[in-house]
């Protein structure tokens, strides 16, 4: 039985994660604002995508913070992925 984040959890959780790495408190971080406007570049593009990996146990390509460039677009992304694993895997 599966216990899959919401996609408010999957936004929440992400908005903690690149507050973190700016530095920046989390409510300054809005998830439908490019996150290359807050200045994450490819190497924190790649730790965000580990960690998203760690967090979900998902295997992503390291674009993914490329192809999906918001929070909001990221999270309905990984909801769908998670969905997806959880159907299949059933």
């Amino acid at each position: 039985m599966s216990n899959a984040p919401s996609t408010e959890d999957l936004r929440i959780w992400l908005i903690q994660r690149v507050a973190s790495y700016l530095e920046k408190d989390p409510s300054d971080i809005s998830p439908s604002v490019s996150l290359t406007q807050y200045g994450l570049d490819s190497v924190y593009a790649f730790v965000m995508c580990g960690d998203i990996e760690d967090h979900l146990d998902l295997r992503l390509e390291p674009t993914v913070a490329w192809d999906y460039r918001t929070i909001d677009a990221l999270a309905d992304h990984l909801t769908t992925l998670v969905d997806r694993r959880a159907g299949g895997a059933g």
